[in-house]
C-alpha cells in the first residue's frame, strides 16, 4: 500500500493507486502475534492511538504481549496508554503468538446506513463498487491526478472551463447535463449544484425511490465508461448512446431494471 506512481503511469496503474486511500481508511489491523504492528504507524484501533509522555512511539504492538502468558502485559499497557486507548486495547485479544498479523477490511466504518442502502441495490456489482468509488473521490479524474502529483492539465478535455473533478465529470459537465436531461423520472429535476459527488449520493440516496437510485448508478456507470474513451481512444460517444450503454450489463444482469 506505498506504491508510488512513478514517471508514466499507466491507466490501470493510476486507477489501483487512486483506491489506496480508500483502503488505508476502511482497513484496520487485526492481531496476531503483533509483530508487524507498530502502535503508532498502523491503525489497529478505531480510534488514533493516545499515549502517556514518554513512550517510545517505534515500538511494536507485540511489546506489550507478555511472551509467557501469550496476554498483554497490563503493567505496561496501563503504564504508557492513555485511558480511552487503554480500554480499546485490553478488550482485543491477542491472536496466537505463532499466526502473523492480519490487514483486515473493517465492516463497521464501511456500513452506513446511506452506503447500506447502495450495496442492496439490484445492480451488478462492478457498478456497486464504481459508485463507491466515486462517492469516496479515488477515481483518477485528472484533478485527482494533479493532487497526487501528475504533472497534467486539470481542466475538463470536454468543455474544457471546468476542473475534471468526480462531480464534473459525471454531473456538471454540459456533455454530462445532456446524458441526464434523457433520464425520465425524478433524476431529470434533480439539482446540478452539488460541491462533490458524494453529497449528491447523500442527497440522491435520500430523495429518490430504488429504481431511479439503480438508473443513476448504472448511467453513471455509463458516463464514466463514455469519459475513459474519449480520453484513451479519442472517440466522443453521443448523449443518447451513452444512455443505452448500460443496456446489454442489464441484460446480464436481469435483478435490475431501467
Amino acid at each position: 500500500m506505498e506504491a508510488e506512481l512513478g514517471h508514466n503511469p499507466s491507466y490501470v496503474w493510476r486507477s489501483l493507486l487512486s483506491a489506496q486511500e480508500l483502503l488505508r481508511e476502511g482497513s484496520i489491523w487485526r492481531v496476531g502475534d503483533g509483530r508487524t504492528i507498530g502502535i503508532r504507524s498502523h491503525k489497529w484501533l478505531s480510534h488514533p492511538s493516545l499515549f502517556q509522555d514518554g513512550v517510545d512511539q517505534q515500538l511494536k504492538v507485540c511489546d506489550f504481549i507478555n511472551p509467557h502468558t501469550k496476554q498483554w502485559d497490563r503493567g505496561k499497557i496501563n503504564a504508557w496508554f492513555v485511558l480511552s486507548s487503554r480500554d480499546e486495547v485490553l478488550r482485543i485479544c491477542p491472536g496466537n503468538l505463532e499466526s502473523c498479523d492480519k490487514l483486515c477490511w473493517n465492516e463497521k466504518k464501511s456500513q452506513s446506513p446511506r452506503r447500506s442502502r447502495l450495496w442492496k441495490l439490484p445492480i451488478p456489482p462492478k457498478v456497486r463498487t464504481f459508485v463507491w468509488q466515486a462517492s469516496s473521490d479515488i477515481l483518477p479524474t485528472w484533478a485527482n491526478l494533479v493532487r497526487r502529483k501528475v504533472p497534467i492539465d486539470l481542466k475538463c478535455a470536454i468543455c474544457g472551463t471546468n476542473d475534471e473533478t468526480v462531480i464534473h465529470i459525471l454531473w456538471q459537465c454540459p456533455l454530462t447535463r445532456n446524458v441526464w436531461a434523457l433520464v425520465r423520472g425524478r433524476l431529470q429535476k434533480c439539482d446540478s449544484s452539488a460541491q462533490t459527488f458524494l453529497s449528491l449520493a447523500r442527497t440522491l440516496m435520500e430523495k429518490l425511490p430504488r429504481r431511479d437510485l439503480e438508473t443513476w448508478a448504472m448511467v453513471t456507470w455509463s458516463i464514466w465508461n463514455a469519459q475513459n474513451r474519449f480520453h484513451f481512444e479519442a472517440t466522443q460517444t453521443p448523449p443518447h448512446a451513452i444512455l443505452k450503454g448500460p443496456v446489454p450489463l442489464m441484460e446480464d444482469y436481469p435483478e435490475a431494471g431501467m
